[in-house]
């Protein structure tokens, strides 16, 4: 079946808020680790702390992916999505996501959006892919055209 983005922004929300977003360092080394993301629209968006390696790594190399967790709740289906990250570190930029994410950014940054030592990572899907029990039952993809 070929899905839509919006199929894939559906699906995800199954599996919750968190998910692992990988990164790759400038030495070509792989980084993941888990944060809370949420959906703006057809972005994704995650809260970092400005010196995480993901931070980092997004603004040497933008191409990122997030996998949404897997557990016996969803049937171990699982959704992966591949795209192109950016980091909004601006103050304008932090003021127009501070609330979207579907949590009080204000618990992890006090100081608010005004605080550079907060940023937001915001990923613009690429492709997709949704599999059903590790794939026994199935998959689903999408890309962008």
């Amino acid at each position: 079946m070929a899905l839509t983005l919006a199929d894939v922004r559906n699906d995800s929300k199954r599996y919750g808020p968190l998910a692992w977003v990988a990164t790759v360092s400038p030495s070509g080394t792989p980084y993941t680790s888990p944060v809370a993301v949420a959906w703006n629209g057809d972005e994704i968006l995650a809260f970092l702390a400005t010196p995480e390696a993901k931070v980092s790594n997004v603004r040497f190399n933008p191409r990122v992916s997030i996998h949404f967790s897997v557990s016996a709740d969803t049937d171990w289906d699982s959704c992966v999505v591949w795209g192109n990250g950016r980091i909004v570190d601006d103050r304008p930029g932090r003021e127009a996501l501070w609330n979207m994410m579907g949590y009080d950014c204000n618990l992890f940054e006090p100081g608010g959006p005004a605080a550079e030592s907060h940023v937001f990572l915001v990923v613009d899907p690429t492709r997709a892919l949704i599999l059903r029990n590790y794939g026994k039952k199935g998959r689903d993809s999408w890309r962008c055209r």
